[in-house]
């Protein structure tokens, strides 16, 4: 299938409105869940916090348990801050599909296949430019 390219030089989406509806469903899907896990970790951020304030009028601190809740708050942080990074792509995969240009490689301009796009619904490579490191050499806003 030979893909074409609009005005602004990118390739055409080589899925059908009917496809994009689908795969539009999945991202959608993943960002409910994504949004309820950070929800999530906020929720346990809060317990770790409430549960050091509760302590720290006891008397009997040992260290250990002080690094570990900070280790804890300190995993937290990273989790909130990587699913939010992971929103972010899911949110620039459904603009691709307003623009049209959903499921074309980057870097190779081939269609992505439908199986990769249900596993990795925000992936902007195909597997042929992941393993060859291509997605490393394009960066690309979308």
């Amino acid at each position: 299938m030979e893909l074409t390219m609009n005005k602004s030089q990118e390739f055409v989406t080589p899925y059908s409105d009917i496809e994009l509806k689908y795969f539009r469903s999945i991202l959608m899907k993943k960002i409910r869940e994504s949004e309820e896990e950070i929800e999530s970790l906020h929720e346990h951020l809060q317990n770790i916090r409430y549960s050091e304030d509760e302590n720290s009028s006891s008397s009997t601190h040992h260290m250990a348990d002080i690094a570990s809740d900070e280790e804890s708050v300190q995993m937290y942080y990273r989790l909130i801050q990587r699913t939010k990074s992971y929103l972010k792509q899911l949110h620039r995969a459904l603009q691709r599909i307003e623009n049209k240009t959903y499921g074309v490689c980057r870097a190779t301009g081939k269609k992505i296949p439908k199986e990769r796009l249900e596993i990795v619904p925000h992936t902007r490579y195909g597997v042929e430019a992941k393993l060859r490191g291509l997605d490393k050499m394009y960066i690309s806003p979308n």
